[in-house]
């Protein structure tokens, strides 16, 4: 049985000429396919500032999202053979 961890929300994050600018949460997904593999080329409609990094409208960014996990699902017995079997790897 595979852990299942809770989906607490989405962090969406945005990319400026190949370099990080910053993230935005979202309660629901904006897409199916999540991480890198789910990156897309959107147009600003907005300016866009976070902190001292500031982004003119009209400019084309890369977003990316990722689900932001939580707990681990399941009973305790579960969730000490998850992290057993998580370790057992490493500790060879």
């Amino acid at each position: 049985m595979q852990p299942q961890f809770e989906i607490t929300k989405y962090a969406i994050d945005i990319y400026y000429k190949g370099k990080f600018y910053g993230s935005m949460y979202a309660e629901q997904p904006d897409r199916k396919v999540f991480g890198y593999a789910g990156r897309q080329q959107v147009k600003l409609a907005d300016s866009w500032v976070y902190k001292s990094k500031k982004i003119k409208a009209g400019e084309i960014v890369t977003t990316e999202c990722v689900p932001v996990c939580g707990r681990l699902q399941g009973s305790q017995e579960d969730k000490i053979a998850a992290l057993a079997r998580s370790t057992a790897f490493y500790n060879k």
